[in-house]
């Protein structure tokens, strides 16, 4: 470019993304995920739903809930929903900023974000969906992951 003059880039706008909910379920290794648009209380708590109801339909009766300090799962709606259920739901939070503690974002998480987000460029949105659904069913034939959707 010229001295004194600007290039001008051109950029897709405001980055888009989706967001995934991962649960495993200790020791059988089974778990399932949820994919939304955003990450509120409100898609927190429709993946608890989901997660509950898997329990119920194996035959569980308490699942032990490991999870980290997001705002979505510490926020005052997300824990008047964890009190009503906690007759099924014990949960324990994860301390700050430690996400080797995590095992889901140990081992799930950073597959996704590696092989799907990792110099990838996703023309759409759904393509992006279908990239991070091949991704976790890869990962579920390996280890009994399965799409709560």
């Amino acid at each position: 470019m010229r001295k004194g003059e600007q290039a001008h880039i051109r950029t897709p706008g405001k980055n888009r993304r989706i967001n995934v909910f991962v649960s495993l379920l200790w020791p059988c290794r089974h778990g399932h995920y949820n994919i939304y648009r955003r990450r509120r209380a409100k898609e927190w708590i429709r993946h608890l739903e989901s997660l509950i109801h898997k329990a119920e339909r194996k035959g569980y009766r308490r699942i032990i809930l490991v999870t980290d300090n997001a705002k979505a799962h510490r926020c005052p709606e997300a824990q008047r929903y964890l009190g009503r259920r906690k007759h099924i739901l014990k949960v324990f939070y994860l301390p700050s900023y430690a996400p080797q503690l995590n095992e889901a974002e140990g081992r799930i998480n950073r597959r996704v974000r590696d092989e799907v987000c990792g110099n990838h460029q996703h023309k759409t949105m759904e393509e992006l969906e279908k990239a991070t659904r091949a991704c976790l069913r890869t990962y579920n034939n390996r280890h009994k992951l399965t799409d709560a959707t």
